[in-house]
């Protein structure tokens, strides 16, 4: 379920980015984290702006009160938001409007835009409608004479997991032997000769 949810979240957004009138301004991305930060971050915010989606991490789960074993799962997923401007770090976070028209999307429209998007959904999957938590600065700086702002903010959801079948067990003896039935006559319900394999 974790893998969907984030997959959700990244496919709504892109699609809000993607629309007509959409957000009005581009976001060149919205990915999965893989640890771009931690890289050259000179390469990385040439790629502004942007969001990424990451999985936080699952709170421990409490056993519902039904058969058949299932988990009540809170889970916390994360949003990066960043932008960059040459105006400085100002530009960055609030961006340029002008005329209601945006002309540099700031971090902060981002993140509200975000918001908007994800609060109180549910992804159409079988979790409870995301609430937004905390917001974090990852980055609010100047590099190579940008302003540069990165935000993070979590969203919370619960979900069911469910305890898997018991696993077979080859060593099970109904699983040692294998039944063979033979019809020699087509459409005749009745077996002409019968094998039963015992398997080593």
């Amino acid at each position: 379920m974790i893998s969907e949810i984030e997959d959700a979240i990244i496919a709504r957004i892109e699609a809000a980015a993607s629309a007509t009138p959409g957000l009005g301004y581009k976001l060149p991305f919205v990915e999965s984290y893989g640890g771009e930060l931690d890289g050259d971050l000179g390469t990385v915010i040439r790629k502004f702006p942007g969001v990424w989606v990451t999985f936080g991490g699952c709170r421990a789960s409490t056993k519902m009160a039904t058969a058949g074993g299932k988990w009540k799962t809170p889970a916390t997923f994360v949003t990066m938001c960043g932008s960059r401007n040459v105006r400085g770090e100002r530009a960055t976070r609030k961006g340029l409007t002008v005329g209601g028209v945006i002309k540099e999307v700031g971090v902060y429209q981002i993140l509200n835009d975000v918001s908007l998007l994800l609060a109180g959904s549910d992804l159409g999957l079988a979790i409870t409608p995301l609430k937004p938590g905390a917001i974090r600065t990852l980055f609010n700086t100047k590099l190579n004479g940008q302003g540069l702002a990165v935000f993070a903010r979590e969203w919370h959801c619960e979900f069911i997991e469910t305890k898997p079948r018991e696993p077979i067990d080859p060593t099970d003896p109904m699983w040692l032997k294998l039944g063979i039935n033979y019809y020699l006559k087509p459409g005749d319900a009745v077996a002409d000769a019968s094998d039963v394999l015992t398997l080593t």
